[in-house]
C-alpha cells in the first residue's frame, strides 16, 4: 500500500486541532470528485460520501476529516438521482476494488473524461482538445493481487475493503480474466494448507502466454513438505511458474517452473521476473503501444524512460533503436534477453530517473522520447526536456504515458514552458468502475 501524501505542517495542525463531531446528516450529492465520492455540502465545507451519485438524497454519518473536507459513510438512500444504476457485483460497497458500478454508463465516460480535463483547465490547456475515450471492457484484467489472511483454520482471499486491511473474502470479480477467477477456490484451498494460523500476504497473479504466473508473498518458512504440495498445487492448477516471497527479503524463491511465463509485446517474447509490472490489460497496452508507435519518428533513436521489461521498448525496437532505461535491474535483465534472442537494436540502462534524470546535454542523441513514469509523474526528468539546451538537435517528440492526470498536467505545464507544444491526448480507461485513468500525450518541438 502506498503512504499518504504529505501534508503541509500548516495543514496536520488545522486536522489534529479540528476534528468534527461525529453525526448523522442529511445530504444532496452535488458532483461525483475527482476519487469516486459523491460530493455535498455542509455548512460551507465539502463533505465525501462515497457509493453515491449526482442528485442523491442520502442519510450520511460524518466521521473524519480528508483534506480540506469532511469524510462520510453512507447510511441510506433515500431518493436515488437520475444517474443512479443497480451495481452488477455482489461485493460492491464492501470491497475497495470498484467504487462507481451504480453510475449510469454515459455518466461514468463523461466523469472518466473530466479526470483529465479539470486538471488540464487548472495548468492552463482549457482548449486542448481531447480524443474520445478508449475503453477496455470489464472481465479482461490479466493481473491482479489478491490479499489472503488465513484464520480459524480457512483462509480468505480476495480484496482490501475500502480504506481498510479488512479482506473481503470473494467468490469471483467482475473486472477480471476468467481463468484468474477460476484460480482463487484452488488458491484458496493451497493458502489454507500452506500458510500458519494468523499469518497473511498478497498473491499476485498474472494470465502470460505461457499460462499463469503465480507470486505468493507471506512471512511463513517453507519446510520441504510444503514445498511438495507447492509444487503438486502448481502441477494441478496448471500454473506456468509458481514462487515465493517473504516481505522484505528481496529474494523470490522460485517453487516451480513447468512452462515459460512469457509476454509478448508485438510480437517479441519476454519473461518478466515474478510479480513484475505489466499493464493491467492486454487490450489497454495494445491501445497505448499503437499511439507510442505511431507517435515516434520511425528509424531515428528513441529514448524509452521508465522502460520496464520492455511493453513499449519491444514495438518500437522493431522501428528502430531504442535505448531502454529503468531504475530495476530485474526488468531490464528480461528485456536483454528477449533483445539478444532476437537481435533487435536494444540497449539498456540501470538508472533513478527521479534522481538522476538524463540531463540536457544527454538528450541530444535522440528524436523521440517516451516516458512511462509512475503516478508521481517525471517533474525532474521534465524539467531537463524542458531546457532550451535540450532543444539544439536533440528530441522533436515526447510520447508521454500517464496514469494520474493530476501529475500529467502539471508536467504538460513544464514542457509547454518550455517550448513544447501538446499535439494529441487520448484517455484511455483500463481500471473500468474505478477513479484511475491512464493517458498519451504526444508533444513536439
Amino acid at each position: 500500500m502506498r503512504k499518504p501524501p504529505r501534508r503541509h505542517s500548516g495543514q496536520a495542525r488545522k486536522s489534529r486541532a479540528a476534528p468534527p463531531a461525529a453525526r448523522t446528516v442529511a445530504l444532496v450529492i452535488d458532483e461525483i470528485g475527482a476519487r469516486g465520492d459523491g460530493v455535498a455540502r455542509l455548512d460551507g465545507e465539502a463533505v465525501f460520501v462515497p457509493f453515491t451519485v449526482s442528485g442523491d438524497r442520502v442519510v450520511a454519518r460524518v466521521e473524519s476529516r480528508r483534506g480540506d473536507g469532511l469524510a462520510a459513510v453512507l447510511i441510506e438512500v433515500m431518493e436515488p438521482g437520475p444517474d443512479r444504476v443497480e451495481p452488477p457485483c455482489p461485493h460492491f460497497g464492501r470491497c475497495g476494488g470498484c467504487g462507481l458500478q451504480h453510475l449510469a454508463d454515459d455518466a461514468y465516460a463523461a466523469w472518466k473524461l473530466d479526470l483529465l480535463a479539470v486538471p488540464l483547465a487548472r495548468h492552463g490547456f482549457g482548449d486542448l482538445a481531447i480524443a474520445p475515450l478508449i475503453r477496455v471492457p470489464p472481465a479482461s484484467r490479466r493481473r491482479a493481487t489478491f490479499a489472503f489472511t488465513r484464520a480459524k483454520g480457512a483462509a480468505l482471499l480476495g480484496f482490501n475493503a475500502r480504506a481498510s486491511h479488512t479482506i473481503i473474502d470473494v467468490e469471483r470479480c467482475l473486472l477480471l480474466e476468467p481463468v484468474l477467477v477460476g484460480l482463487l477456490a484452488p488458491l484458496r484451498a493451497m493458502l489454507a494448507a500452506i500458510v500458519p494460523e494468523g499469518t497473511g500476504g498478497d498473491v499476485t497473479a498474472t494470465l502470460t502466454e505461457g499460462g499463469l504466473d503465480v507470486l505468493v508473498e507471506a512471512e511463513a518458512r517453507l519446510d520441504l513438505f510444503d514445498r511438495e504440495r507447492l509444487a503438486a498445487f502448481a502441477e494441478s492448477a496448471d500454473l506456468a511458474r509458481l514462487s515465493w516471497r517473504r516481505p522484505g527479503t528481496g529474494f523470490v524463491e522460485p517453487i516451480a517452473r513447468r512452462r515459460p511465463a512469457e509476454v509478448g509485446f508485438s510480437g517479441v517474447m519476454v519473461e518478466p521476473s515474478p510479480g513484475a509490472f505489466l499493464q493491467p490489460t492486454r487490450g489497454g497496452e495494445i491501445a497505448i503501444t499503437q499511439l507510442v508507435t505511431a507517435g515516434v519518428t520511425a528509424g531515428l533513436p528513441v529514448l524509452d524512460l521508465y522502460a520496464g521489461c520492455g511493453s513499449f521498448t519491444a514495438p518500437l525496437a522493431l522501428l528502430g533503436p531504442v535505448h531502454a532505461v529503468e531504475g530495476e535491474q530485474g526488468p531490464l535483465a528480461a528485456l536483454d534477453a528477449a533483445a539478444r534472442s532476437k537481435a533487435l537494436p536494444i540497449t539498456t540502462e540501470v538508472r533513478d530517473l527521479a534522481r538522476r534524470p538524463l540531463a540536457a546535454h544527454e538528450l541530444v542523441a535522440y528524436r523521440s522520447v517516451v516516458l512511462d513514469p509512475p503516478r508521481a509523474g517525471a517533474s525532474a526528468q521534465v524539467a531537463e526536456l524542458a531546457k532550451p539546451a535540450a532543444a539544439k538537435g536533440g528530441p522533436r517528440v515526447i510520447v508521454m504515458v500517464s496514469c494520474n492526470p493530476a501529475t500529467l498536467a502539471r508536467d504538460l505545464r513544464v514542457l509547454a514552458d518550455g517550448g513544447w507544444t501538446v499535439t494529441s491526448l487520448t484517455p484511455i480507461d483500463q481500471f473500468p468502475w474505478s477513479a484511475h485513468l491512464e493517458s498519451v500525450a504526444i508533444l513536439k518541438r
